[in-house]
């Protein structure tokens, strides 16, 4: 009887080991699921955020340009060696600045110069990259009322309207 006694305790015992073993995998299997889950969530929730970051940039860049320099009649469209631009005349010192924005080799440019110098034809690549951008289209809606479409560089499409004097409209 005690031999028997003993392979039923073996048993009992095989029996708890097996149970605390196959708790343990569920444990384990359970928490790396819920880790790669986790993983999945934070690397899109990034992905969102970028995007999200990228499109205000750049509408809030070009709106502000715009209000920093907006005096009467100071804000036109333009053509720089054929490719659309937005001018910002500014006065410094009794002589009159551009500051341009326009799109060039997938990057919305600023270039600051003088009125009326020249560059030759090297005018689009000397202004400074801001951000990369698929599109970029300036047109008037209006008198005083210019539109402004771009793609950013992940896709997205933003048109809004700039009202000479800082008033602003977004579609």
């Amino acid at each position: 009887m005690n031999n028997r006694n003993h392979q039923k305790q073996e048993k009992h015992f095989i029996v708890d080991i097996l149970f605390v073993l196959a708790l343990f995998g569920v444990f384990a299997v359970s928490a790396l699921a819920l880790v790669t889950i986790g993983a999945d969530v934070y690397q899109h929730t990034v992905e969102d955020m970028g995007v999200n970051y990228e499109s205000r940039t750049a509408v809030s860049y070009i709106m502000e340009k715009v209000r920093q320099n907006d005096t009467a009649d100071s804000i036109f469209l333009t053509d720089l060696e054929n490719v659309p631009a937005l001018c910002m005349l500014s006065e410094i010192d009794e002589e009159t600045y551009c500051t341009y924005l326009y799109l060039y080799d997938g990057h919305l440019k600023e270039l600051f110069m003088r009125e009326g110098a020249s560059l030759g034809r090297q005018v689009l690549p000397a202004g400074t990259d801001i951000m990369d951008l698929q599109e970029f289209s300036l047109s008037y809606a209006s008198d005083d009322l210019i539109r402004i479409s771009l793609r950013t560089a992940s896709g997205e499409d933003h048109t809004f309207y700039i009202h000479v004097h800082c008033n602003t409209t977004t579609e």
